[in-house]
């Protein structure tokens, strides 16, 4: 394995775990402990972790990107189960909004033998999509984004005012009780903004780790959706505070 690969795992993991040890790095890798801190040093120059006394943890930045490829690889059988879940809400000959977000792309796999009309701003999504007949794919213009493998921008946003869609599935990077959802950039939380506001009924798919943490871009308040799926039971203050925004919350792993 190369050392740029073994980072990208370390990544990976840090992101699913939050702290790592040398040894336990060194011994999943076959490589050697020096090796293992050389790989620290240089993730530590780029901000994505701090060095701890015989390992590593995870820096959690308001502004931090990560590639799909990375987000792809992180609690797959939760993002799953909650897509399953998030699919039960959709009828035949809806017209749907499925946004970039790796979490919201695994409905894809459940939507497949459904007659709908399907617009999404993911070139993943575009490419599996396209291969079913019973799927009208409609795809908004905008700029590529390599990292997110999707489009955004200007054009994308003034695309997507002409269309009203029955449903909308989003992700995000964080959500709280004090100022609502939040996204890592101000682009990306302008177009969430844009699909919210051409959407009947839109639905937020987040796993527990996004919960009572903020991020640098504000999408909006906890009551611009109207379902949140998430994969595991939340605390009672956050019923109680999702009951009071009257969202209906389903709690995949209860």
């Amino acid at each position: 394995m190369l050392s740029i690969e073994r980072r990208e795992r370390i990544k990976e993991i840090l992101l699913e775990r939050k702290n790592v040890t040398v040894a336990e790095m060194a011994d999943a890798f076959s490589v050697s402990t020096e090796t293992i801190r050389r790989d620290f040093e240089v993730l530590s120059n780029e901000g994505f972790l701090i060095k701890t006394y015989g390992g590593a943890s995870l820096v959690f930045k308001k502004n931090i990107t990560v590639s799909q490829k990375i987000k792809s690889s992180i609690m797959r059988e939760e993002k799953r189960q909650m897509a399953m879940y998030a699919a039960a809400f959709i009828q035949p000959n809806d017209c749907i909004f499925l946004d970039h977000t790796t979490t919201v792309f695994e409905l894809c796999n459940f939507i497949s033998n459904i007659p709908l009309t399907v617009m999404t701003n993911s070139l993943p999504a575009m490419e599996l999509l396209s291969q079913h007949n019973n799927i009208k794919l409609c795809i908004p213009g905008g700029d590529f984004d390599e990292k997110s493998q999707a489009f955004f921008g200007i054009e994308t946003i003034q695309y997507l005012k002409r269309y009203c869609f029955d449903k909308a599935f989003i992700s995000c990077t964080s959500l709280d009780t004090a100022y609502g959802i939040y996204d890592s950039g101000d682009m990306i939380a302008e177009f969430h903004r844009s699909i919210l506001n051409c959407a009947d009924k839109k639905f937020l798919i987040a796993d527990h780790t996004k919960f009572d943490r903020s991020a640098f871009a504000r999408m909006g308040t906890l009551d611009s959706v109207d379902v949140l799926v998430t994969d595991k039971e939340l605390t009672k203050d956050w019923k109680n505070h999702l009951k009071e925004c009257s969202i209906h919350l389903v709690e995949c792993g209860k």
